[in-house]
């Protein structure tokens, strides 16, 4: 394993991509900061361990388990490699030939950075850019014990009631498990669980290339004990397996089409159906396919079999305003569909105590990168927080957190951190568009105000005034860049809310301004507050 160097230089990549840009800030962190910052991302990590750089790859057979009469006695340690956010190799330390075999080396669809100048064709046309079925709430989380209850194995949400949907005759199980209904291009389990943790606590500490060594705690959690950045050696190549992936990495680069014409979007936004007069969530399969542009997916852990989310997938394009078209097209199909005039469409981050929403945008035709995570975060995250119901400041850190992504198997990836924009039609132009923008520019964008230690706490904690205050060179940098004026008619209402402080409210019935007088998806006519905030 690499050691910590006291000499490093910026990594970069073809195009001028820095990877573990955010390698100065982990070295100025307190082992107390960096518990704290992995604490807010639901991660748990060993305070007499984590000052320290992760074990060295040639003395993992003879540290297999810790020792000594303490709690931790007898644990089973992991060691996994990551560059640019892929898992390289997951290593059960000291295992045996058979546990290695379920761990070894990158998962399908993880390894690669395939999409690039690609329009995705996942054979699924209605899950958006390749999307694999997945919804919000049926991601169990990392499994690294954070008090939020993210575990996998069906614990139920803090606060979830699960008397608080009405009862329904489906009987077949939503497989709320790591990956989802037809995930495909993660890994389930133990596995996957290792995985997401590494992935997950070295992102939150501004890297994305290096080694995490994890020691697992029983009932799928895991405490991070080690992490090791990659820092390159000055005149040196990089060690195998990275310089491998970085050698993929940049081909994929190159291969992207010039200012990201391949570039294809896609979506799934969520939202619940309520009968207003008992306080229950009517089941979205009661009325929506399992497939198609508007249908139900899994709920939180104890509404297994029954579906009770509604999610609306239209289909992916490559211009915002197309996809917007496509998304009220989805919305009135479900208005078609849900023939019950009586109930309530609720959205946003947690219309409802345990109901967490996801807004899941989805992109193929551009390389992920950490740097592009990145950019999506500050960027875009950071403002739509400051728009979001005090109530959806619940949902993190269980859902919603920082950098949040899933690859998918066509090649593309899925951005998790929004709550679910159909709270209006103006937040979802806004936030589409400012989406398809930063991807397209994310190069440009360099500014990471989420890297200093207060506004990162204030993000999880859902302060707005000091996110408030960092908001102005980012909107400046946004309005720089050469394809804003082409989607100002959509943004602009967007971000004169964030001028007045308004913010949205989840209380409301979202059904009457996407199926009724919903403003026409050209974005020209004026945001009116009462149509969208409080």
């Amino acid at each position: 394993m690499m050691q910590l160097y006291a000499r490093h230089e910026e990594f970069r990549m073809g195009g001028g991509i820095r990877m573990n840009e955010g390698l100065n800030l982990f070295l100025q962190l307190a082992p107390e900061q960096i518990m704290r910052r992995l604490r807010r991302c639901g991660i748990e990590a060993d305070p007499g361990a984590i000052g320290r750089p992760a074990r060295r790859k040639d003395a993992r057979e003879s540290h297999t388990y810790s020792h000594g009469q303490d709690p931790a006695s007898y644990r089973q340690h992991y060691r996994v490699v990551i560059f640019n956010l892929a898992v390289l190799e997951c290593q059960p330390l000291g295992a045996g030939a058979a546990m290695n075999a379920a761990f070894l080396g990158p998962v399908r669809g993880e390894g690669g950075y395939g999409g690039a100048g690609a329009r995705s064709n996942s054979g699924d046309r209605n899950r958006g850019a390749g999307i694999s079925g997945h919804d919000e709430n049926s991601y169990e989380g990392t499994g690294a014990g954070s008090n939020s209850g993210n575990s996998y194995g069906g614990v139920e949400i803090a606060g979830h009631d699960e008397n608080s949907y009405e009862s329904t005759g489906a009987g077949s199980d939503s497989g709320n498990s790591y990956g989802g209904a037809g995930g495909g291009s993660e890994m389930r389990g133990v596995a996957g669980a290792v995985r997401v943790t590494a992935v997950r606590a070295l992102y939150s500490l501004g890297l994305d290339s290096g080694e995490v060594e994890l020691r697992a705690m029983g009932g799928r959690r895991y405490v991070v004990t080690g992490i090791t950045p990659l820092m390159p050696v000055p005149g040196k190549p990089l060690p195998e397996p990275y310089r491998a992936a970085s050698r993929e990495l940049a081909r994929s680069l190159a291969l992207e089409q010039p200012d990201r014409a391949g570039l294809l979007m896609g979506m799934d936004p969520e939202f619940l159906l309520l009968r207003e007069s008992t306080g229950r969530v009517v089941p979205a399969s009661r009325y929506l396919p399992m497939d198609g542009v508007a249908g139900c997916d899994a709920g939180p852990p104890g509404t297994r079999g029954v579906f009770p989310v509604a999610e609306l997938r239209p289909a992916p394009r490559g211009e915002p305003r197309a996809l917007l078209a496509q998304l009220m097209s989805a919305a009135r199909e479900a208005d078609r569909l849900i023939a019950d005039r009586s109930l309530r469409w609720r959205a946003g981050g947690m219309p409802l105590r345990g109901w967490a929403l996801g807004g899941h945008l989805h992109f193929s035709g551009v390389t992920l990168c950490a740097p592009l995570l990145r950019a999506l975060d500050n960027y875009l995250a950071l403002p739509m927080l400051l728009l979001e119901d005090i109530r959806a400041a619940a949902r993190r850190p269980r859902y919603g957190v920082l950098g949040d992504f899933r690859r998918q198997p066509h090649g593309g990836f899925e951005y998790r951190t929004l709550p679910s924009f159909l709270v209006s039609p103006v937040i979802a132009k806004g936030a589409v568009c400012l989406a398809h923008l930063i991807v397209s520019h994310y190069e440009e964008l360099p500014l990471r105000p989420l890297d200093r230690e207060k506004l990162h706490a204030a993000f999880y904690s859902g302060d707005k005034q000091p996110l408030r205050e960092a908001w102005p060179p980012l909107e400046a940098q946004l309005r720089a860049l050469g394809g804003y004026a082409a989607a100002a008619s959509y943004i602009d209402p967007l971000l004169r809310s964030l001028a007045a402080q308004q913010t949205w409210d989840e209380s409301r019935d979202i059904r009457g301004l996407w199926c009724g007088s919903a403003p026409s998806v050209s974005g020209t006519r004026p945001a009116r507050p009462e149509d969208t905030f409080q």
